[in-house]
């Protein structure tokens, strides 16, 4: 080591000290909020203090960081780069608080989300002598908000194919009597034909399954084609969109229900609402082209 860094690391060290011995924020900050990354600088970005918090959430564990890092490392380089931090630290030296959101990065280099907040740190003689980050990992709540979107989206979209469905599936040719009931919803497929809707739903969860693995491994399946002959079979016996989500439904809450973390519990979700809707969309070709043909076919006669 150098007489350079040792110099630093006893600058550092003696900082440490100093703010331990004459300011309270250890006390003030770091008894709880496990939840929350906090991590005390200097004004020289210099990391002096580090709780569980931040371990949990950046990766990190004490030794690491503590009097080694700057806090500039766990900001995105560009952010850096913009002049967002410095404008950051003026504006704290002004007000003495800040909150923004910003990307942060973790030990293994990948991004997050986060609310940050910067407090300023004085001594017992009230000058300022550095500052406390607290961050709050938005990655939940970001994905949360994004699934509910989502859901929104999809709900519409099915609303819209439910209502087209219905339609077509009354426009192609009579079906008997019995057959009719089902297709209004009085008997399900479930119900009518137990047999195929298991089948039917064996499959769908198999699909899933499928359908994650082609996003991690970047492998192909004809995921398409499968859900367009399910859509024939479904549109055979006359199936309509409370059947389509049955199906959804039912193979979801097995998957779901095998699945080990709840990151793949919300993978499955993710794809099945994919699915269905893309299942959806065949069953209503299938009925299109049925009603079509039964158009053609009552004008030649």
């Amino acid at each position: 080591m150098n007489k350079k860094n040792t110099f630093k690391n006893d600058l550092i060290h003696d900082r440490i000290k100093y703010l331990r011995e004459n300011t309270d924020f250890v006390s003030a900050v770091f008894d709880s909020l496990i939840g929350y990354a906090i991590i005390a600088s200097d004004f020289d970005g210099n990391i002096i203090a580090y709780n569980e918090g931040a371990h949990q959430i950046y990766g990190y564990a004490p030794d690491e960081v503590i009097g080694k890092k700057n806090i500039e490392s766990f900001f995105p380089a560009e952010f850096i780069a913009k002049g967002r931090f410095q404008m950051v630290v003026s504006e704290l030296l002004e007000k003495g608080r800040v909150a923004c959101e910003a990307e942060k990065i973790r030990k293994d280099g990948s991004m997050f989300p986060a609310r940050v907040l910067f407090t300023l740190t004085t001594d017992k003689n009230g000058r300022n002598v550095g500052f406390v980050e607290i961050v709050e990992d938005l990655t939940e709540r970001k994905l949360a908000e994004e699934l509910t979107q989502q859901a929104r989206e999809n709900a519409a979209r099915v609303e819209r194919l439910e209502t087209e469905l219905r339609s077509l599936a009354g426009l192609s040719s009579p079906p008997p009597t019995g057959v009719t009931a089902r297709m209004y919803g009085v008997v399900s497929l479930q119900d009518g034909f137990p047999d195929t809707f298991r089948k039917l739903t064996e499959n769908y969860a198999e699909l899933m399954e499928l359908a994650l693995e082609q996003q991690a491994y970047r492998v192909k399946h004809d995921i398409s084609g499968r859900l367009s002959t399910m859509a024939e079979t479904l549109g055979f016996h006359r199936a309509g969109p409370r059947d389509v989500v049955d199906i959804h439904t039912t193979a979801l809450k097995k998957k779901s229900r095998a699945a080990p973390t709840i990151e793949k519990k919300k993978a499955y979700s993710g794809e099945g609402w994919i699915m269905v809707l893309e299942l959806m969309g065949y069953l209503a070709s299938f009925y299109r082209n049925r009603a079509q043909g039964a158009g053609q076919k009552t004008e030649k006669t």
